[in-house]
């Protein structure tokens, strides 16, 4: 009788394991391509935006967002982007704008800002970022840097929206995450640091489905003065951490037990263990 009492105290503090398991999320990574990226049942998909529109107000205003050509490509090193004024010759635009070849083939502030969309699934906190190449590999004597901006949605959902939009007329409720300078190739930079103009970046608490990350853009706000136009990129992955439900943050449903209900189920497990000590035989 002693077994059987002890294999079922056993099962109840193994569901009650796994109920507690369930709750806790650790850090996920998602390594990019140009398409939809799932890992641990969390989906991203990402996709590439550049002012290259038409003024705003038709009077030399602010150029408006559109979707890159083909959204975004991947190259060695990760994903980069080819914009919809490129060409396919040098002989027929400028040298800067031939798609697929450098600089046109990373993410850059070459004439417009580059930066690329990523849609998850669920609400996520990202902490890390690795670009596999930036504008420090072979742009060092041309003046190439590799300085980037985060940003993160946190407003109402349906106005995540860029198209139309310019990068200075973006809805409130994207805010920037932080200003980042000279990114190396393949280094995991926390999003959690302070940058060469002494200001302290930080992605803490934000959780967000919907990020921005891109060539150094001062268009969005904190305006480090660093310099402009040669800032080149290409983004390799991203890590953070899912928002656990029943939390204020995440703004969404998730397939994982909420707290109220982990607690509830907690309670029950506890229950029948006292059930069990009360009817196994004493002595």
């Amino acid at each position: 009788m002693g077994n059987v009492m002890t294999t079922k105290l056993n099962l109840t503090l193994g569901a009650i394991g796994l109920l507690a398991a369930g709750s806790v999320f650790g850090a996920t990574t998602w390594v990019l391509n140009t398409g939809t990226v799932t890992v641990s049942s969390v989906s991203v998909t990402s996709t590439g935006w550049a002012d290259t529109g038409t003024n705003a107000n038709q009077s030399g205003g602010p150029l408006q967002l559109q979707p890159a050509n083909s959204n975004v490509v991947l190259y060695s090193g990760g994903l980069g982007i080819n914009n919809l004024d490129g060409c396919s010759s040098g002989s027929t635009c400028d040298v800067g704008d031939v798609q697929s070849t450098a600089p046109e083939h990373a993410i850059d502030n070459n004439q417009r800002y580059e930066m690329v969309l990523l849609s998850f699934s669920q609400a996520v906190n990202l902490t890390n970022v690795s670009f596999g190449w930036t504008g420090t590999s072979d742009y060092a004597s041309q003046g190439g840097d590799s300085d980037y901006t985060v940003m993160a949605f946190q407003g109402a959902a349906g106005n995540q929206g860029l198209a139309t939009k310019t990068w200075s007329s973006l809805d409130s409720g994207w805010t920037l995450v932080g200003q980042y300078n000279d990114a190396t190739d393949y280094e995991n930079r926390s999003l959690n640091s302070v940058n060469s103009n002494g200001v302290a970046n930080s992605s803490a608490g934000v959780y967000s489905s919907f990020w921005l990350i891109g060539a150094y853009n001062p268009l969005v706000g904190g305006n480090m003065n660093w310099s402009l136009g040669n800032d080149y990129l290409k983004l390799a992955s991203v890590t953070g951490t899912v928002c656990a439900t029943g939390s204020a943050q995440c703004g969404g449903t998730t397939t994982k037990v909420s707290e109220p209900g982990y607690l509830a189920l907690l309670g029950i497990g506890l229950l029948g263990m006292m059930r069990i000590r009360k009817s196994s035989p004493k002595g």
